[in-house]
C-alpha cells in the first residue's frame, strides 16, 4: 500500500500569470482612474444617480449614473465595469440596453439578456478621452425597473468601473 500511494504524479507547473502595470498611482485620496465600491474613496467617483450607500461591495445606479475619472496621457486604454443584473428586475424589464457615453460621446450601446454578474470592456478611442483631466462616464440603463409599491427606479448593480490598459 505505501508503495502505490508513492507513485501519485506531482502536479503541473505553470508559470504565474503576467502583471498588469497601472496606469497611473493617484495620491491618497485623489481620483484615479478605476476603483471600486468598496473603496474607501469610492464616493468622489460617484457624480450622479448612484445609491448614497450600499453592502460595501455594490450599490444600485438609477437611470442616469454618471462616474468621474482622473486620467493621465495614455495611448491606449479599455473602460469596464463589473455589474450585475438581478433575475428580479430583467423577469419585468426584459433585456437591458446600457448606453454608454464617456464626456457625453457614445461608446458603445451593450444588450444583456441574462441575468446575473456581467464583465463588460471595451476599447475607448483615444479621442473621446481628456487627458490629465477628468472623465466623465455616465451608463444609462434602458429599460429601469419601476417599483410598483414606491415608484423607485433601479437600473443596475456597480461592483466596479474604471480606465485598463
Amino acid at each position: 500500500m505505501a508503495l502505490l500511494a508513492a507513485c501519485n504524479r506531482l502536479p503541473e507547473i505553470f508559470p504565474p500569470p503576467a502583471q498588469r502595470v497601472a496606469l497611473f498611482v493617484p495620491k491618497a485620496g485623489s481620483l484615479g482612474h478605476f476603483f471600486s465600491m468598496s473603496d474607501p474613496n469610492a464616493d468622489a467617483y460617484l457624480v450622479h444617480d448612484v445609491a448614497p450607500s450600499g453592502p460595501g461591495t455594490w450599490r444600485w445606479v438609477y437611470d442616469h449614473p454618471v462616474l468621474r475619472f482622473a486620467l493621465p496621457a495614455v495611448e491606449r486604454v479599455n473602460f469596464a465595469m463589473d455589474f450585475a443584473i438581478p433575475e428580479r428586475t430583467m423577469r419585468e424589464t426584459g433585456p437591458v440596453m446600457l448606453t454608454i457615453r464617456i464626456n457625453g460621446v457614445v461608446l458603445d450601446r451593450p444588450v444583456w439578456d441574462k441575468p446575473g454578474e456581467q464583465h463588460y470592456a471595451h476599447a475607448v478611442p483615444p479621442e473621446m478621452l481628456r487627458v490629465n483631466a477628468i472623465n466623465l462616464v455616465a451608463i444609462d440603463p434602458t429599460p429601469v425597473w419601476v417599483s410598483k409599491a414606491d415608484g423607485g427606479r433601479l437600473g443596475f448593480i456597480l461592483s466596479r468601473a474604471g480606465f485598463t490598459e
